[in-house]
């Protein structure tokens, strides 16, 4: 009697163990699963957080990311100011100058320059002076006097020295430091230093100036093959340039891949940029054999519609568009990309065509994405 007690005490503290045992593994597991459920909802919350911050970056923002992708300037009646003012810069300091001025002569309207260390008058009647002719010499010293009888007060101008700024014989250019010290004589050293300032620099000065076409050496992003950001830039410059000679349309597209951060958050950067990578693909396949599709930054790309307009461009758009429905990407689905579209006008140069296209976008966008926008002609 007393054993069959004891055995069944030992099974019932055996059973109470393992029911204890089970419980707790229960426990542990519900757990888990709700420590899961709550990390998985932190995370689309976080990436849904993401997206949103990237969505209204993009929005507020258009005019840094579109000086960030062209890196071009509004055409003036002056000269660029993103290489001449600097190259003046580094002219005045290099020759210990007081100051320096960039002239281009113009046959068919007012020369252009640009100036640093020289108020307004003075910027005038030292331009007034002309493009001097070198007849072939390095450079040329120039002297100022005062006007009439009255002298010249303390701080004037009293002499420069002058070196041709362009290679071209057709546009004539003025490169001159200046000084104010009546007893500063320029020598061969401060013409060398000029020389050496412009080494290199006047094929960029004359493709500012539009007295060369760009030639540009297209390259590829690694990622994707299309044209990279620096190759975008200079093929809009060559194809704007282009399409006015021939009087033919120009369109550009600009696409951007939808939620791509939240792309980013659930699969990670390196998977996003395989899926990148395909749509890349089918973006150069839905391309037309003018079409130049190029990869902005990040998600983002630009096609220039050569010899088409915005319906063109509009149909680029459809067709690539179909080809990502038709063809959903491996462990992601379907990814769709919104677009816009600016067709060139008159008054277009690089940056405010890219400008006009980015707007676009951004209410194709805040529209509800996988659309398409064309900017209003003016």
């Amino acid at each position: 009697m007393t054993i069959a007690v004891f055995a069944a005490a030992v099974a019932l503290g055996i059973l109470c163990v393992v029911l204890l045992f089970l419980a707790a593994r229960r426990m542990l597991g519900r757990q888990e699963q709700i420590v899961t459920a709550l990390l998985t909802r932190y995370d689309d919350r976080l990436a849904d957080f993401a997206q949103t911050l990237n969505d209204a970056l993009n929005q507020t923002l258009p005019a840094r990311i579109t000086a960030a992708i062209s890196g071009a300037a509004p055409v003036q009646p002056e000269l660029p100011e993103h290489g001449v003012m600097r190259l003046l810069e580094i002219a005045r300091e290099r020759t210990s100058a007081d100051a320096a001025i960039a002239v281009v002569g113009n046959r068919t309207s007012e020369p252009m320059l640009a100036t640093v260390g020289l108020s307004d008058a003075e910027a005038a009647q030292v331009g007034g002076i002309g493009v001097p002719d070198y007849r072939g010499a390095r450079a040329i010293q120039v002297s100022f006097a005062g006007e009439g009888e009255a002298p010249l007060r303390a701080n004037s101008i009293r002499a420069g020295l002058a070196v041709p700024l362009l290679d071209s014989p057709n546009e004539p250019g003025m490169l001159a430091v200046l000084t104010r010290a009546a007893d500063r004589e320029f020598s061969e050293l401060d013409i060398t230093t000029l020389e050496d300032v412009l080494s290199g620099t006047r094929p960029q000065l004359e493709t500012s100036f539009e007295l060369r076409e760009p030639d540009p050496v297209p390259e590829r992003d690694p990622l994707t093959a299309l044209y990279d950001r620096p190759a975008f830039q200079a093929l809009l410059e060559r194809e704007i340039a282009r399409a006015r000679r021939a009087g033919e349309p120009l369109a550009l597209l600009m696409l951007d891949v939808d939620r791509l951060t939240t792309l980013n958050a659930r699969i990670g950067h390196l998977a996003a940029d395989g899926v990148l990578a395909q749509i890349a693909a089918l973006l150069n396949d839905a391309a037309g054999p003018r079409d130049l599709p190029c990869r902005v930054a990040g998600g983002r790309f630009g096609v220039l519609v050569s010899e088409g307009d915005g319906r063109d461009a509009e149909s680029l758009f459809e067709r690539l568009q179909r080809m990502l429905r038709e063809r959903p990407l491996p462990d992601v689905g379907t990814v769709t990309v919104s677009g816009g579209i600016a067709e060139l006008l008159p008054t277009d140069d690089g940056a405010a065509l890219v400008v006009r296209a980015d707007a676009a976008l951004g209410l194709a966008k805040g529209s509800g994405r996988d659309t398409v926008v064309t900017a209003a002609r003016r």
